[in-house]
């Protein structure tokens, strides 16, 4: 492997990587707008590992370093999406909740439902 294309590869997954840290801190702080920024900046940082990947002579999986942070990357994404998905439901759930028709309409079906 090309020191140098390596050295790319590493710094894009290193950057990709402190993306990832950003975003858990913006999940668990239900920062909706930093994690919508964080996300476009993932897609710009994924680009750029890819083209570094294609840059290299060998899989990287194949250096243990390269396979570590892989594994760690993969995992952490992994992780983020999970939250993600549940701070989304969160979020739906409370709109919902607070939707004061839908309320409305709940308490008229169950003041009908009760007064029969």
């Amino acid at each position: 492997m090309s020191e140098k294309h390596f050295a790319y590869f590493i710094e894009a997954l290193e950057t990709l990587e402190n993306l990832l840290h950003a975003e858990t801190q913006a999940i668990a702080a239900h920062e909706l707008d930093t994690i919508d920024e964080i996300m476009q900046q993932k897609d710009i940082s994924l680009e750029t590992l890819l083209a570094a990947k294609d840059s290299l002579e060998k899989d990287p999986r194949n250096n243990q370093l390269a396979n570590e942070k892989l594994d760690y990357v993969m995992n952490l994404q992994s992780r983020n999406a999970i939250s993600f998905k549940k701070l989304k439901d969160r979020v739906e759930a409370k709109n919902k909740a607070d939707d004061p028709s839908r309320k409305s309409s709940e308490n008229k079906a169950r003041s009908t439902y009760l007064e029969n």
